[in-house]
This record gives C-alpha cells, structure tokens and sequence, in this order.
C-alpha cells in the first residue's frame, strides 16, 4: 500500500509538471514543442530514473513550482530527494538561468533556491524551460507505461500549437538503447483553422479507431465502419457576456458507432464508454468529481441507462450501461480558461458546466438520431405502435362507409388499396406513430404539455427542423398518448 501511494505521488508530480509547461506554451501563443525524456539506469537497485520534462513555451516566473510543497512532501526520501533541477530564458533574455530548488528545505532556507551560474546565449533569441529530477522507481516499467498512456490522451486534444516528443533511453552499464515512444502517426497535427472542440473531436475519432493510440494506425475493422460513426458536440461557459476576460469554457464531445449487421471490433472488447477528461489542454486529476457529475445526468432521456462508473487504473473514467445499442461510445470533456496563466491551479471541474456542455453533446446526438436515442419512455411507448396500429387499421377496413375508407386511404397518403389493404394502412399508420414519438421526445416536458396534440394524418413534416430546449424534463404520464 505504501508503495502503491508513493507511486501515485510520483505520478502526480510528473503530471503537474506537464500541466505548467502546457501552460508556459499556450501562453507564448507560438508553435511550441513539449518533450519529455525518461532514462532508466538499471545498474542502480532499485533503478535510478531519470525525468525531464522541457518546453519552448514562455519562461518560467519559478513562483509555480512552490505549489509542489503540498504533496511532493508526502514521497519519501529515498524514492525522491525533493530536488528539481530548472533551465530557463525568455525571448529577450541574454543568457539561460539555471537553478536548484529543493523542495523539502525550508520555505525560509537560503539552501531552498539556490541559483547555479548562468550560461550566455551563443546565437538566436529563443524561449523555454527544462525540468528534471531523479527517483527510484521500484517499478519504473510500471511508470514508464503509465507516463506513455497519459502522455497519449493529450493527443486526443490535438492542438495545433504544441508538437509532443517522448523518448525512452534504458542505460545498463556501457549499453544504452533509446527510442522515441511516440511514433509519426501518432501527433498528427489537427488543421489550424479548427476550433478547439473540432480538434478534440477529430483526436477522439483517432483514439477510436486506433484503439487508445494502441496501434500505429486506425483498426481496418473499425475504419471500414467509419461512415458509421456519429459525433455530437457541446459547449458551456461562465458567462453569457464577454465582460469576463477569464472565461472559463467547457466542450464536450460524443462518439458513436450502433452496431450493425458486421459489428466492429470494439463490440467484443470494448463493450462500455470511456470518458477522457482534461483540464487546461491536460488530462484532469479530478476524475472522482467527473463521475459525480456524470452520474447526475439524465441519461434515460436519451435512451441510457447507467450500470456504475468508475476510474480504472489507466486513470480514465469507465461507465457502464444496463444494455446497449453501441459498438462504442465515448466521451471527452475538456474544462479551460480562455487565457492562459502558467502558474494557474488546476482546479475542480464546475459541475453545472459540465454537466451543460455534455448535455447539449448528448441534445445534439438526439436531434439527427433520434431513433436511436429514444428515452426509456419513449421506447416503452414505441413497444405499443404495432398493436394500435392493427386495431386503427382494423378499424378503418371493418366500415362500412366506402366514403370513410377512402378519405382515410387518401389522408394516409396511400393511392391505392389493391392488394393486403391491411398491411399497407397498418404499416402507414406504424411509421406515422413512430415519427410523432421520435419529435415529442425531442421536447421538454413544458413543450409536451403546451402544444397541441398533432393529427395522426397530418404529421408528414413533423420532427423536422424542431427547436431544442435546455432542459430536458422529467418522464410525462400523459406523454403516452396525449402528447
């Protein structure tokens, strides 16, 4: 258990220490470059890994590594010694500033900063910074595969302004091997002129199809289903004015793929939804605060129904449905602020946001599908249309009046009766029921409640272009069948 906790302290070192560079390059507003390098020294027991994370985003102001005081504390001394070696320079800075900062030293130490001798700048004017630091990782194949897996869903953000390199280099004794643990396909650059959750869109597609960033490139099952797939989009923020300099926005994004005849892969060994959550061009830390938000959506509105939710180890989210017409869905929400400060917290996710942005993405799915998310409502009305659409049918042929049957044939929109007049008037009268559900399922409870109940023999253009409203409401007894 000790183990297990230092690990997890380790780890959340090295992800804040990611976040600030990512911050330090979306300040610059520059195409930036983030790399991360991992040495493993096997001659030491346990072995000696090596960190550094570097970034050619603005200088660092070192006010931001003060923060590490909180927890970095808590990892013992033989795993960390709490020292963090910095390299630094702005733009216009005339040489690169190097620093010791011991993490465990005393805030009012003179041994806690210490600054080492400058090197001056030979050629250039160019900006970044270096963070290293040593631990003794027991497992540090362990740590390697879990960097790797978190360095990847940065990916799925695909942002255009920042190029991601991570190399591995294992060192036993005169040997060294190194290898870039990211290969070509895997940072494919997302087109600029994309908005940020067209990005995350076009990066959960590739995570998809490529199953994690498993594979070097998309599954051939999963591609050859790819104009199946459907994506809906939702965007929240604080504030309905741009009176707020520092906005915080939240984008969220659905993807789907219904099984089909020849279902893909992901139908056997993916069966439930993975939720990627990120936080300031990050993955979020957050994630308990993630699943309490998700497990508050109305998801029986749109036709799901939540089993559990839960963090695996990977640290992504998983939910669970009681059944399911996916091969796949998955979801990723990205929480940000519209400006950049390298030495912001990351902080807990706003749940109403949230909450909003995903709802909108889940709204936006359902506005072109319906039929596929109908709400569990819905769908037990739906199981009554064959049965009422025999007996109308029944109905209408068992008159005596040839003038009724005619104006209900003609009203149908049917022509001629020659041949199984039953079947034709049944399966009319079935499709026209279908339709009416599917658009009052589009609409609030409110919506339902006000509007006037539609003609069966008149809903030829219904559901189409239908508004839809914020809130979705709670299941109508009387939506059965007084719409």
């Amino acid at each position: 258990m000790q183990h297990s906790m230092e690990a997890s302290l380790a780890r959340r070192l090295f992800r804040t220490l990611i976040f600030q560079s990512i911050q330090r390059c979306r300040v610059s507003e520059n195409l930036c470059r983030l790399s991360v390098s991992l040495k493993i020294l096997h001659d030491s027991n346990p072995p000696l890994l090596r960190i550094s994370i570097s970034d050619t985003g603005v200088s660092s102001n070192l006010e931001e590594f003060l923060k590490l005081d909180i927890y970095t504390l808590m990892i013992s001394s033989v795993q960390w010694d709490g020292v963090l070696s910095i390299t630094t320079t702005g733009t216009n800075d005339k040489e690169i500033q190097h620093f010791r900062l011991n993490i465990r030293e005393s805030t009012t130490s003179n041994r806690r900063l210490i600054k080492l001798p400058s090197t001056y700048k030979t050629f250039g004017a160019f900006s970044g910074t270096e963070v290293c630091f040593s631990t003794r990782e027991g497992h540090s194949e362990e740590f390697v595969l879990w960097a790797v897996g978190f360095f990847k869903k940065i990916l799925v953000l695909k942002d255009p302004n920042i190029v991601l390199e991570f190399a591995l280099e294992n060192i036993n004794g005169h040997m060294s091997k190194r290898e870039s643990l990211l290969h070509e396909s895997d940072d494919t650059r997302a087109p600029l002129s994309l908005s940020s959750f067209k990005c995350m869109a076009f990066g959960l597609q590739e995570y998809s199809l490529r199953h994690e960033y498993t594979l070097h490139k998309e599954c051939e099952i999963c591609s050859s289903h790819r104009e199946l797939l459907i994506e809906g989009n939702g965007v929240a923020h604080n504030s309905e004015r741009n009176r707020i300099r520092d906005q915080l926005m939240v984008e969220a994004v659905i993807l789907v793929m219904p099984v089909k005849l020849q279902p893909s892969c992901w139908s056997v060994n993916r069966p439930t939804t993975q939720v990627l959550c990120f936080q300031d061009y990050a993955p979020s830390s957050h994630l308990d605060s993630c699943i309490d938000i998700l497990s508050s959506i109305d998801w029986p509105s749109f036709g799901l129904r939540l089993k559990a939710a839960f963090v695996e180890t990977e640290g992504k989210i998983v939910m669970e449905w009681e059944d399911t017409a996916f091969a796949f869905l998955h979801i990723a929400i990205h929480c940000y602020h519209k400006t950049a400060i390298p030495a912001r917290d990351i902080s807990v996710p706003d749940r109403n946001l949230v909450k909003k942005a995903v709802k909108a993405a889940l709204e936006d799915l359902k506005a072109s599908n319906t039929h596929i998310f109908l709400s569990s409502q819905a769908v037990k009305i739906r199981e009554c249309v064959p049965d009422l659409s025999r007996s109308i049918a029944s109905l209408i042929l068992s008159s005596n009046d040839s003038e009724f049957k005619r104006e209900c044939t003609t009203l149908l929109g049917l022509s001629s009766l020659q041949s199984n007049p039953e079947t034709l008037i049944e399966s009319c009268i079935s499709e026209k029921l279908a339709r009416i559900i599917e658009a009052n399922d589009k609409k609030s409870k409110a919506e339902r409640g006000a509007m006037v109940a539609p003609s069966l023999f008149e809903c030829g253009n219904l559901g189409q272009n239908e508004p839809i409203d914020d809130e979705t409401g709670e299941a109508d007894e009387d939506y059965v069948l007084g719409y």
